[in-house]
């Protein structure tokens, strides 16, 4: 039977579903711990960079006339591989590329967050920043304290160096990445915050967002070091099982000489050792049963023919009202010799089969001396042989196999042809015998090689023999290391194919 779904394939399959698992519960974990993509896809390195960027951008818009800032935010897009634009609290665009920020992307924009959380605010006292500075995080709707206009006042400076809120976000139609930073109004003498706006279609694409590469290389490192981590295991486990499957599917064929590494110390090595054993006993029981039906056969050889000499007196006396019961009596005197004679035949084949010795023997050689023993005048038999064809095998065996399969397909093959050919296939030489018979049902095809078996479970000389033709033919070719099977042809007949291993 052919496996369909491997179990190493499964194995890694399992492992993949248990890691996709993993990589979806950590993430959820993530958006639980952080929230929303604004604040988890600015890295350390970006929002030291994005202030960089944003004092620089601030320094060179204050020292130029309102003409050169979209020049200033073209060179900035074009080094940062984002569009960039500067927006008022309104979210009306100053400056920089013609991008038309969605409702919820202008809104923020009246709201720029930091990237962290808010903090709670200490009573204001010397020394301490206003309400409003740049660590409050309004909510949408919600106007930030400031003047009776609500404008929020500017952020304190921190030192020298002020502060710029900056957060990301995602809009959905169209998508794209946005990324806000709030600048003060004070450089741009300007009455509320200013807000520089860009935007990119995915992330990755811009230095200053999130770079998935970095997760990637971890996601494959993990996967890869699992994998690596995990295919001992695997393997080890695929391959007993696969030793043990060929081993009992040896067992199955009637070769019983298997023996199995007994390494393992676990389930699976309980498992090998008890097929060993499965394997050591069967042996020896069908090798006691093949010795006692060659004994059995022997021993029934000569009171036979000491009853046939028999027959023959009484013949040479007997009137001629006693004749026909003689002649009944010789028929089934015969029919037990020839019962005989296969008994002793298939239990020789047997015991020899891993005794024989094997040779370069020539195919057409073979199939000349069957035809020459089978061959009757009444059926044609067509031989397509090439001369050169050699296989590894015994010529004695070899010869009683197509011998034994010729005279099956002259006993049931019609009076049709029967012919016989050879082929190389690679390594392989593949001998055929087929007729044009009625055939075999396909239930039936594995059975007709057992010993004693018949599609006419009648044992009647007008049905033919005892039912060890095509056994013989399976353990001469088996013993010769080949391989025997039987297949129906279309329209009507049967083929018999023999495998054996080429040689020179």
């Amino acid at each position: 039977m052919k496996t369909s779904f491997p179990l190493f394939a499964r194995l890694l399959l399992w492992f993949f579903v248990n890691l996709l698992v993993l990589i979806v519960g950590l993430l959820w974990m993530i958006h639980l711990q952080f929230g929303s993509l604004d604040n988890w896809l600015l890295p350390e390195s970006s929002q030291a960079q994005i202030q960089a960027m944003s004092q620089t951008l601030v320094g060179n818009l204050t020292h130029s006339s309102r003409d050169d800032w979209g020049g200033e935010l073209a060179q900035l897009s074009s080094a940062y591989k984002m569009q960039f634009a500067l927006f008022d609290s309104r979210g009306q665009r100053i400056a920089g590329a013609e991008i038309a920020p969605p409702e919820e992307i202008r809104h923020a924009m009246m709201y720029a967050q930091p990237n962290h959380p808010p903090r709670p605010q200490p009573a204001a006292g010397p020394g301490m920043p206003p309400e409003g500075g740049p660590d409050f995080n309004p909510q949408p709707g919600e106007l930030p304290p400031g003047d009776e206009a609500g404008r929020p006042p500017p952020p304190p400076p921190r030192g020298n160096v002020p502060a710029f809120p900056k957060s990301v976000l995602h809009s959905e139609s169209p998508s794209a990445y946005w990324l806000l930073v709030r600048l003060p109004p004070e450089p741009f003498q300007s009455e509320t915050p200013l807000t520089l706006a860009g935007v990119t279609p995915a992330l990755g694409l811009s230095p200053l967002l999130f770079n998935p590469d970095p997760w990637i290389a971890v996601v494959v490192g993990i996967v890869v070091f699992s994998i690596l981590f995990w295919l001992p295991l695997a393997k080890s486990l695929t391959r007993s099982i696969t030793e043990m499957t060929r081993a009992t599917e040896s067992i199955a064929e009637g070769r019983f000489d298997v023996q199995l590494a007994g390494q393992r110390r676990d389930e699976l090595g309980r498992l090998g050792h008890a097929i060993n054993r499965m394997a050591a006993r069967l042996k020896d029981f069908v090798t006691g049963q093949k010795r006692f039906l060659g004994d059995a056969a022997h021993e029934i050889c000569s009171p036979l023919a000491r009853m046939e000499i028999a027959l023959g007196i009484l013949e040479e006396r007997a009137d001629a009202k006693t004749q026909p019961l003689l002649r009944d009596v010789r028929e089934e005197v015969t029919h037990m010799q020839k019962l005989a004679n296969e008994l002793l035949s298939f239990s020789k084949t047997s015991l020899m089969e891993r005794r024989v010795e094997l040779s370069s023997v020539n195919v057409a050689e073979v199939i000349e001396s069957a035809v020459r023993l089978e061959k009757s005048g009444a059926f044609p038999i067509e031989v397509r042989v090439p001369r050169d064809l050699r296989v590894k095998g015994n010529f004695e065996l070899l010869q009683r196999a197509a011998a034994n399969l010729l005279r099956n397909a002259l006993c049931y093959g019609g009076n049709g042809l029967i012919s016989v050919e050879a082929w190389a296939e690679q390594d392989r030489i593949i001998i055929t015998v087929s007729d044009e018979g009625p055939g075999i049902a396909s239930g039936e095809l594995e059975k007709i090689f057992n010993p004693f078996y018949r599609l006419d479970p009648s044992r009647t000389s007008a049905t033919g023999g005892v039912g060890l033709g095509l056994a013989i033919v399976k353990t001469s070719v088996e013993a010769c290391g080949g391989v025997v099977s039987a297949t129906n042809r279309t329209p009507r007949g049967l083929e018999v194919r023999i495998r054996l291993d080429r040689t020179r």
